[in-house]
């Protein structure tokens, strides 16, 4: 589970090696010596033994919490980048983005097809008209008297009523503004798609910034720590010089602000590693608190620097951006004819099924069929407007299309001219790091012939220091600008 390289399984399969460790070891090794100190403690009557079961307690309680806070986390490259495209909480607002605009083109989409909708009412009346009839109204006739015997009133329905209505209508002519509603949600999750590539690439590309400027932080520190130790070593050399008058106080108190001076340039490196690795935390979505320390990635053979023409080309067909830009003008020229399709008559069938139970002289189950239309014949040029407006749209977005294009041809040249720069200043370097591997030797012979003290021995391994890790940050320089230009060309 460790050697898997999981972002998930690793660390739980380090946590239970660990604790099967330790468990182990307090197992066999702490509570059996714990037992036996107390058992001996217990044999002799003193006033002291009562406590030794809580102090044997309390501390294993520390030991027990300092072993599980002494495990750090080793973060690898790679493993960093995948926590970051995955949990970064940028990232995953640029996914629900999209995800929102695919729900946007599923609910243009549903404009093509027929609606079927139900409007119903319960209604009660409080005042009906009524029919009166007269007694004799019909006539008098001897036989029966007249018709009606008595006067008669008639209520008009009844005062409690349902009317419920229920309509399949489908849109005719509706088609073409849904096809450009279609279109433009079609551009809009496209370029949202872009947007979030957009995004993992930054996030992608911080994350290796960072841990490049980490680990090329450690090492200047670890160069520094190198001087340190040369400086306290000469401390001692010139205390012996001052006691036997070879050399003055001021010599001493200069050694001194030298070691003050590297302590205090050690202190703001060993912030800027704390600061760094909480920026890589919360680019990566682990908690703030995290202890992680940094694997530094395997020296690989670098590529070659590609030639400007290709980098251009790669970029103009892959980047992020330019494919953002590309969809708004469709989104614009689909807003465009949606305008357009204003000016068409809105016609549409429906069918309709209609069921009452309290109007007087009317069926209770009806259907009817038929067109609607709805023309809009003068607005004062409303709709033309709108036309002028979207065409305005467009062209400001084929306008910004030219502009992303030429930013990119423009990053993307600097950021060639830049690696350039990056393999010069690697091999300067390099060259470097062997200058001062020589130094090293020949002074290292000196001390060992006896005319040269061992300070300087030290003073030209921390310059070997220092030149390792000028060679480290040049690797990781050359890395970062690399990545760059893979950001830019869209191939990070």
């Amino acid at each position: 589970m460790i050697l898997s390289g999981s972002s998930m399984w690793s660390p739980l399969g380090s946590t239970i090696a660990f604790g099967l460790v330790g468990s182990m070891f307090f197992t066999l090794v702490v509570i059996p010596v714990l037992y036996v100190i107390i058992h001996k403690r217990g044999t002799r009557p003193s006033p002291s033994s009562a406590p030794t079961p809580v102090a044997a307690a309390a501390l294993l309680a520390i030991i027990c919490g300092v072993a599980a806070h002494a495990q750090t986390r080793t973060l690898t490259l790679d493993e960093a980048v995948s926590l970051a495209t995955q949990h970064n909480s940028a990232v995953k607002i640029a996914g629900q983005r999209v995800n929102e605009l695919d729900a946007r083109i599923r609910e243009a989409r549903a404009s093509y097809f027929p609606s079927l909708v139900n409007d119903s009412s319960a209604v009660h009346i409080s005042n009906q008209q009524r029919i009166e009839i007269p007694q004799g109204a019909l006539g008098v006739y001897p036989q029966t008297g007249p018709l009606p015997g008595s006067a008669v009133s008639l209520a008009q329905g009844n005062s409690n009523f349902l009317l419920s209505t229920t309509t399949l209508s489908q849109p005719i002519t509706h088609y073409f503004k849904t096809h450009a509603e279609v279109t433009a949600a079609r551009a809009d999750a496209a370029g949202a798609r872009a947007d979030a590539c957009h995004t993992t690439d930054e996030i992608a590309f911080k994350v290796k910034e960072l841990f490049y400027a980490i680990l090329t932080t450690e090492r200047r520190r670890d160069a520094i720590d190198a001087q340190i130790r040369a400086v306290e070593l000469r401390t001692v050399e010139t205390r012996n010089a001052v006691d036997t008058g070879v050399a003055l106080e001021m010599k001493a108190a200069e050694v001194r602000a030298q070691i003050a001076q590297a302590q205090h340039a050690r202190g703001q490196l060993q912030d800027a590693v704390a600061d760094m690795k909480l920026e890589v935390a919360d680019l990566t979505g682990l908690p703030l608190d995290t202890d992680f320390d940094l694997a530094a990635p395997d020296a690989a053979a670098s590529d070659s620097v590609p030639t400007t023409t290709g980098a251009v080309q790669v970029a103009l067909a892959r980047n992020p951006e330019i494919e953002a830009a590309g969809r708004q003008i469709e989104k614009a020229r689909a807003g465009e004819s949606a305008a357009r399709a204003e000016y068409i008559p809105e016609v549409g069938t429906f069918v309709q099924y209609i069921h009452e139970n309290g109007a007087p002289f009317v069926s209770p189950n009806n259907g009817a069929v038929g067109l609607n239309l709805k023309w809009t014949v003068f607005e004062f040029g409303k709709r033309r407007g709108q036309v002028s407006e979207r065409q305005a749209q467009v062209a400001q977005a084929e306008e910004n299309l030219v502009q992303v294009r030429r930013r990119v041809q423009v990053d993307v040249e600097k950021a060639v001219r830049k690696l350039n720069r990056a393999e010069t200043a690697l091999d300067s370097a390099k060259q470097l790091l062997a200058s001062v591997t020589e130094a090293r030797r020949v002074t290292s012979d000196r001390v060992e012939a006896g005319t040269a003290n061992q300070s300087a021995l030290l003073d030209a391994e921390a310059a070997i220091s220092g030149a390792q890790a000028d060679v480290l940050r040049a690797e990781y320089d050359r890395s970062v600008v690399a990545a760059d230009l893979a950001r830019v060309t869209g191939s990070l």
